[in-house]
């Protein structure tokens, strides 16, 4: 029976792990499309021609 045992849980370390992976790129995908997003705002370095700070 502990083979049974041992076989459900690799199924669920995999499924886990395939959970966290599908994650970890969507995380990926935002982070680019928010840095794109202020690159085309003109950057970090305080130089933004949208947002004028005064």
């Amino acid at each position: 029976m502990w083979f049974l045992q041992a076989i459900a849980v690799a199924i669920m370390l995999g499924v886990v792990f395939v959970g966290g992976m599908i994650q970890g790129e969507s995380q990926e995908r935002e982070h680019q499309r928010n840095m794109r997003r202020l690159e085309r705002m003109g950057g970090t370095d305080g130089s933004n021609k949208y947002l004028r700070v005064k």
